[in-house]
């Protein structure tokens, strides 16, 4: 019964509860499947590259998962030159398609079950209407690169022929070709066997690149003003997709202050919306020199060419670090103990992943259940200084083993 056997390595659920319910399904599923086709579930051949004039993929989870889709897409229009490529995405990752020119439409689904909070719940609603109507534009190929039962379930009821996806979450007897699920994988590599699957073999080994519009590289230049000049331009992402992932205000705090004092830096402060009133906690909304906050200001695309003139991109495990990975910057990326380092660190040449070893990882929480928060509160700004050191080639120019405390100037004051 091989729905039951190795539930753990089988299936990316954490809990439990999940892996269980999803083998039930997944066995009658499997069973009615062979059943009626007269053959394995997942084992289709792949389709004719002559025959294939329509691909869709369907990306509904996180910015830093899209960005690593984007490595797909050379290869699978090298693969496919007369195919048009399509993308069913979500609101927050659906940028990052839209300046592909190797994209056409992007199908927005603003229900889906990674939305946050109660919202996910309402998941199965969007179903029939995705079903109806991608049905009627009439793909010749889907390709699910998060391996999902709603997303399964919608590929089958809209009738595409050739449905590619991971064998994972529930749903693999609704695919027409499985691609092998290895727990731990470099989600790049994993990306890369959806290819073989599909019988691609890129001439190079696949990246996510990106290059930022015209547009967004003018817009960054104008508000960057007199820091446009800046030696030592670097960017603080201060925010994260959970709370487990967030590093701490003091430590945010500490290395701001000695990014200025010790490497006479230039800090831009980004991240979403709600991440303003972690920048005001992080300066005690006092005026900073040498310090712009960002955060809510800039689109994805402007923060790949912010990063793409910056020195240095700071930031957690989340979208914004492989934006800037995938730009080519220099990124010091802060892990703390709920992703698994390898699995998800950001790529690049140019990328040093910190984090501070705990028994506990990973936990895949999204809010640390241990007090103290051990491996983010553990990751010191003396660590990330060192790495920041390094990456500028350089000593620090004052030697500060403490925090340096700088003279807190009110807004509109002059130094």
């Amino acid at each position: 019964m091989k729905a039951f056997a190795n539930l753990e390595s089988r299936y990316r659920f954490v809990k439990r509860s999940l892996r269980y319910l999803f083998a039930c399904i997944d066995f009658v599923g499997f069973a009615l499947s062979s059943l009626l086709a007269g053959r394995k579930p997942g084992t289709s051949p792949p389709p004719e590259r002559h025959a294939v004039r329509r691909i869709l993929l369907v990306q509904w989870d996180h910015l830093g998962d899209a960005v690593i889709t984007t490595a797909l897409l050379p290869a699978l229009k090298g693969a496919y030159p007369r195919a048009t490529i399509d993308v069913l995405a979500a609101p927050w990752n659906a940028e990052v398609f839209s300046v592909r020119r190797d994209v056409g439409r992007i199908h927005l689904s603003r229900w889906n079950r990674f939305q946050r909070g109660y919202a996910s719940l309402l998941w199965p609603f969007s179903v029939p209407y995705w079903a109806w109507k991608l049905r009627g534009c009439r793909y010749d190929l889907a390709i699910d690169v998060r391996g999902d039962f709603s997303i399964a379930l919608v590929l089958w009821a809209a009738g595409i022929r050739h449905r590619v996806g991971w064998d994972c979450a529930g749903g693999g007897f609704l695919l027409s070709q499985s691609t092998p699920f290895v727990r731990g994988r470099p989600e790049l590599n994993s990306r890369a066997a959806i290819l073989n699957t599909l019988g691609i073999e890129p001439a190079e080994p696949i990246a996510p690149r990106r290059q930022p519009t015209p547009d967004s590289r003018r817009f960054v230049t104008e508000l960057l003003g007199e820091f446009r000049h800046a030696e030592r331009l670097l960017v603080f992402h201060i925010g994260a997709g959970t709370s487990a992932k967030r590093w701490p205000i003091k430590h945010w705090r500490e290395l701001l202050g000695r990014a200025i004092v010790e490497f006479d830096a230039r800090v831009i402060l980004v991240g979403a919306a709600g991440d303003t009133a972690v920048a005001e906690q992080i300066t005690e909304r006092h005026y900073w020199p040498n310090v712009m906050d960002w955060t809510g200001r800039i689109s994805v695309d402007q923060l790949a060419a912010l990063t793409a003139r910056a020195k240095l991109f700071v930031g957690a495990d989340s979208g914004p670090a492989h934006v800037a990975a995938s730009v080519g910057a220099h990124v010091i990326a802060l892990f703390s103990g709920t992703n698994d380092l390898a699995q998800w660190r950001p790529h690049g040449d140019n990328v040093v992943a910190l984090t501070h070893a705990v028994p506990c990882a990973p936990c895949y929480h999204a809010k640390c259940p241990l007090a103290g928060h051990p491996c983010m509160n553990g990751l010191t700004p003396s660590v990330v200084i060192e790495a920041l050191a390094g990456v500028l080639g350089e000593s620090a120019m004052v030697p500060a083993p403490h925090f340096i405390n700088l003279p807190a100037r009110k807004p509109g004051e002059r130094p």
